[in-house]
């Protein structure tokens, strides 16, 4: 980002949306930003400064009030810096001792290696450079026919459960805002919606998960008796597709009837959608930055 490139406060309230009292109030009594001042008293901003009250406003548009908002957009800057760079090595050899472990088809030993690695990393690098690493082995090793139905269920499986423990295990305050994530109808691969669930709990959000392969009547009747600020919709396979998107279409319209709730779609099942398939309501995403910056 181009830290040199400046704007007046004027600028920003028209960037963001926001009035100029308000960017004031929220520079003086949140300390989100500190512009620089010039000669003459005006203010002026820096493009982080801009990005970093856009990233405020979403929170805040999700349930955080502004106070809770500062605070989880100063941890996650505080989070990226410390981070320490991983080793490749170290980084290799997980992934290899996991690809090992998994041909002996050694649940016990997989887990020691994600918590392992849990411990020593951090769950961002756990999940962006370990666990989603070995899934996509798994896949090669599968198509290739080199691993078997039992190497790759047990491998599957065991992180599946590693996931839904650690997401049991993470605390969130009970008034933070909500995400239900659940598989598409028809689509049972619930490990990527875990995976989006966690990152979704370490930037302050409440989740809920429904069980694979959910009829769309059950996300509706969830969606109902939670009012969730968001609504997380994945498919990994094109089984999504059988009934030539009808479920799909189900929950669409179901998503324009309750407009202040935020429905995303993703995953490797919507990628060849089907000619002249279009949703109104759902938006498509392929990463957590079309989540939380629309």
């Amino acid at each position: 980002m181009n830290k040199k490139r400046t704007y007046s406060i004027q600028q920003v309230a028209e960037m963001t949306g926001l009035s100029k009292q308000v960017i004031r109030k929220w520079e003086d009594r949140y300390g989100i930003i500190t512009p620089e001042r010039l000669d003459n008293g005006y203010r002026i901003y820096n493009e982080a400064e801009v990005a970093r009250l856009q990233q405020i406003i979403v929170l805040t548009e999700a349930g955080h009030s502004v106070k809770q908002a500062a605070m989880l957009v100063q941890q996650e800057e505080e989070e990226q810096v410390e981070q320490p760079e991983v080793p490749t090595d170290q980084i290799t050899y997980f992934l290899f001792a996991l690809e090992e472990a998994g041909k002996l088809a050694d649940d016990q030993k997989i887990l020691h290696l994600l918590e392992q690695a849990h411990h020593l990393f951090g769950i961002e690098v756990l999940l962006q450079q370990i666990i989603t690493p070995f899934l996509r082995r798994i896949g090669e090793l599968w198509c290739e026919k080199k691993w078997g139905e039992y190497q790759e269920a047990v491998s599957s499986q065991t992180i599946r459960d590693f996931l839904a423990n650690l997401r049991r295990r993470f605390h969130v305050p009970e008034h933070a805002p909500l995400v239900v994530g659940s598989c598409l109808p028809k689509e049972r691969h619930e490990i990527p919606i875990h995976i989006l669930l966690i990152q979704c709990m370490l930037r302050g959000y409440r989740t809920l998960m429904l069980g694979p392969a959910p009829a769309p009547t059950a996300i509706e009747s969830t969606v109902r008796l939670t009012n969730p600020s968001i609504v997380l919709l994945t498919a990994s396979t094109q089984a999504v597709w059988e009934d030539e998107g009808q479920a799909i279409r189900a929950i669409d319209a179901f998503a324009k009837t309750v407009p202040h709730i935020k429905f995303f779609i993703g995953g490797a099942g919507i990628q060849n959608t089907p000619p002249h398939f279009q949703l109104e309501a759902i938006q498509e995403a392929h990463s957590l930055q079309d989540i939380f910056s629309n």
